[in-house]
């Protein structure tokens, strides 16, 4: 009986071990991504919000995550050659899709056009309605087919989200295309600039989920992508998730 016993109890120990997936060994995974304030950069606490979430799904799953920042295309380009396990939030694209496998979605922000007042454009009805304007955007960022197939538009490409909105209020351009939250956070912190002086015109561009993106090529890429939507799961359950979120001010 007690040898029975023990078989049935070793049988329900592998039955749920075969149930739950149990997590790659512990390690430092190191992920790379740009500095895109006030989600996530280099000079904001524990990296920011997104970094925060990040770094807690992981550590659910006994990870540590480390995260270097640097401008976006060296960024993709690093992780798709598998310089890094990870690139830490970024949009999802058919092109990425090819290099990467993605987490499930943890976090969604707003993308759309902002304008100063005085251009006198509060929406649009279709993308064409805005081919007779130049509208700056973010080279390399992924703002969905339908604006990145727009031909008609005539496009004003800057390096990173700071120079955008500069241009901007330099009047580069007359209509900008990026985060909604990446774009007031800049405003706020650009000398003789001012969201008064802005419309946000309607209707958003499209809302992008944030992914972790893990390079096909790394033989573990599968296993820290499983730990990690693991983790995600766990802390969203337990209140981590929620708690960050809050402690940041999102």
């Amino acid at each position: 009986m007690h040898r029975k016993f023990l078989a049935m109890a070793a049988a329900a120990v592998l039955a749920l071990s075969f149930g739950r997936p149990a997590p790659t060994l512990a390690e430092t995974v190191r992920a790379t991504t740009v500095n895109w304030a006030p989600y996530y950069g280099e000079t904001l606490d524990d990296g920011g919000v997104i970094a925060a979430l990040a770094r807690a799904a992981f550590r659910q799953q006994g990870h540590t995550l480390k995260v270097d920042f640097v401008p976006w295309k060296r960024a993709l380009a690093m992780a798709k050659r598998g310089n890094y396990d990870a690139l830490l939030g970024a949009y999802y694209s058919e092109e990425r899709d090819t290099h990467f496998h993605f987490s499930k979605p943890f976090y969604n922000i707003e993308i759309g056009f902002m304008a100063l007042n005085k251009l006198g454009v509060s929406r649009y009805d279709s993308l064409k309605d805005l081919k007779g304007y130049r509208i700056g955007f973010n080279d390399g960022w992924a703002y969905g087919e339908a604006f990145e197939k727009a031909d008609f538009l005539n496009k004003d490409p800057a390096s990173n989200q700071t120079l955008n909105v500069r241009k901007l209020f330099r009047d580069r351009v007359d209509i900008v295309a990026m985060a909604r939250g990446i774009f007031r956070y800049e405003v706020n912190h650009l000398e003789n600039a001012s969201l008064d002086a802005v419309t946000f015109i309607d209707p958003i561009l499209r809302t992008g989920q944030l992914h972790m993106l893990f390079p096909e090529n790394l033989a573990n890429a599968t296993e820290l992508r499983d730990d990690f939507n693991a983790g995600l799961a766990a802390i969203r359950e337990d209140g981590t998730y929620d708690e960050i979120l809050a402690e940041y001010g999102f």
